[in-house]
């Protein structure tokens, strides 16, 4: 516990290197043409919060969808390939078209096709042409990504698929007519095998309702987006500073907390949290502590006391607010004590990165 200040105070830094190193990265507007880019910013033709993907996108996330839609189709091989045994190649696939929960009540639409055990590994189908009618929008072609949160990632028409894969329905930078994933909609897959009566298959989805999806109400995945400042909105001047950031092991992450509050006799008292916890966890309950003789502006004596305080549990029901179930005990110092919840307000996003 004594080194919860240095993690909270490194942890800045961590997240938002990661966090710049997997961004893809694009010139403000006005940059000339062919410079580098300047800035980080959001793509504001997202189709979905980036708060509900992570990547890499793994199989099985339809599990979570109870209109999720099945259906086993036909792929062709590739028609370009110098094999002709792999221009003539066939295999049947399954295909499921699922939307994933994100926040404030909004869905991300993804399409999983799985190739059967055993398929061949010298001869691969090729990925379906895509396109999706909504309304007065007739036979739209769409980006679909092996990623998500991603500016100009795409998978061709007529790759190979080697493997099953996870690909999530993107729009196109920049589209600002681009398909509403939330609302009902038709995608139609071509084979293109042509001479045969199943080269086309449709999928249709009713509009997107979150309340039958159980985990629209469980709160949001911890991870790097609730790295920010929260304010208590009843107490000016108290407030959490959050920071998540990954492991080196890549199935877990550090949660550092600063909750900066006051004592009995109304002076700044601060708490400290530390904790691990595995990627994809809605909920966390932090050990607290509270450090006492240390110096001011110089160097600390080795091993400052620490004394715990208590647990705090920590959810995030949106983007936009943390709950925080606490309780703990620094009478011993004139510190504060009790038990209660708190909802904390985001004052500010990532830079480049945004929750909702």
């Amino acid at each position: 516990m004594s080194k919860i200040l240095t993690g909270v105070m490194l942890a800045a830094g961590l997240a938002l290197a990661a966090q710049q190193a997997r961004a893809e990265v694009h010139a403000v507007s006005g940059a000339a043409a062919g410079s580098q880019p300047t800035e980080i910013f959001v793509n504001t033709y997202r189709s979905y919060p980036p708060s509900c993907l992570n990547a890499p996108l793994g199989s099985g996330l339809w599990r979570n969808d109870p209109n999720a839609i099945h259906n086993t189709i036909t792929l062709s091989g590739d028609p370009l390939s110098a094999d002709a045994n792999e221009r003539n190649y066939t295999e049947s696939v399954s295909v499921t078209l699922f939307r994933a929960v994100c926040s404030a009540g909004k869905s991300a639409m993804l399409m999983e096709i799985d190739r059967a055990a055993g398929a061949s590994t010298t001869l691969y189908p090729v990925y379906p042409g895509i396109r999706v009618t909504q309304g007065t929008k007739q036979n739209v072609a769409v980006r679909t990504a092996a990623d998500p949160n991603t500016f100009l990632s795409h998978t061709d028409a007529q790759m190979s698929l080697a493997n099953s894969g996870t690909f999530v329905f993107e729009a196109f930078y920049p589209d600002a007519n681009a398909i509403d994933y939330n609302k009902a909609l038709t995608v139609t897959l071509d084979n293109f095998i042509t001479n045969s009566s199943t080269r086309l298959t449709t999928f249709t989805l009713s509009d997107y309702n979150a309340s039958q999806y159980p985990e629209a109400t469980a709160g949001l995945p911890i991870n790097g987006y609730m790295s920010s400042n929260w304010s208590n909105p009843n107490q000016s001047g108290e407030g959490i500073v959050v920071q998540v950031y990954d492991d080196r092991d890549f199935a877990t992450r550090t949660l550092a907390i600063a909750w900066f509050t006051y004592d009995v006799a109304g002076r700044p008292f601060w708490l400290f949290g530390q904790t691990s916890l595995p990627n994809g966890a809605r909920l966390i309950s932090v050990p607290i502590a509270y450090f006492s003789t240390g110096t001011f502006a110089g160097s600390l004596p080795a091993g400052v006391p620490h004394t715990n305080w208590g647990l705090a549990t920590i959810t995030f029901p949106d983007c936009g607010h943390m709950m925080v179930n606490y309780n703990g005990d620094a009478s011993a110092v004139q510190g504060p004590k009790g038990q209660g919840s708190i909802t904390f307000v985001r004052v500010a996003d990532i830079n480049g990165l945004v929750c909702q």
